[in-house]
């Protein structure tokens, strides 16, 4: 009844017809969010000092992966033992810091093309699969992990495979800070890995 008044509505206003239209899919949105980054990439190589086309690159990152999930699934179950400030300065400074990585990456890198190889997932889950040919001509395998918040797909971890398909020996961005972030942990405490991450927010370094 909804879409049937906002249809009609449409006729007259021409304005919300897009209400009706069928959910996104995760691999409709993998796609549209690709293509924004690679618009945003394209005006920074014509204007590469340009202010304004770095940061159109900043907020197509932003929009495209939740950094947040990406972060509670690298710290795993070191999450529960930290305090309410431990975990709040944690997410802020993750945040930052793989925001930063990603738009670093995403400024050197530049893909020809992209097959999509796979999908799997629901309604709220997917995984997708992709061939990415660079600029140079290399092919890998990139697999990404997407879930559906609030009626929007996000990324929120990829694969790197070491060829041209994912094997169970590839490891996942999440599977690699989880590893790094265990051992820290495990040797110098919640404090000791805080520490690293302030030590590389002043630096400017990459996470």
């Amino acid at each position: 009844m909804r879409c049937g008044f906002l249809t009609f509505a449409a006729l007259i206003f021409g304005s919300v017809a897009i209400a009706c239209a069928s959910p996104e899919t995760a691999l409709q949105a993998l796609k549209d969010r690709q293509r924004v980054i690679e618009r945003a990439q394209a005006a920074l190589d014509r204007s590469p000092d340009d202010s304004t086309k770095e940061a159109a690159l900043d907020r197509a990152v932003a929009e495209t992966f939740d950094f947040d999930r990406l972060a509670h699934e690298s710290i795993g179950r070191h999450w529960a033992a930290m305090t309410p400030a431990q975990q709040s300065e944690y997410m802020r400074l993750f945040r930052s810091l793989v925001h930063r990585s990603t738009v670093r990456k995403l400024e050197n890198y530049r893909a020809a093309g992209t097959e999509y190889t796979d999908v799997q997932g629901d309604s709220t889950e997917a995984v997708i699969t992709t061939i990415v040919t660079s600029t140079k001509g290399e092919q890998v395998a990139i697999q990404y992990k997407l879930h559906r918040v609030n009626e929007r797909w996000w990324i929120w971890d990829t694969t790197i495979g070491l060829d041209t398909e994912i094997t169970e020996y590839d490891v996942s961005t999440a599977e690699n800070y989880r590893s790094a972030f265990n051992k820290l942990v495990s040797d110098e405490g919640i404090n000791g890995l805080l520490s690293k991450l302030r030590e590389k927010e002043r630096g400017g370094t990459e996470l």
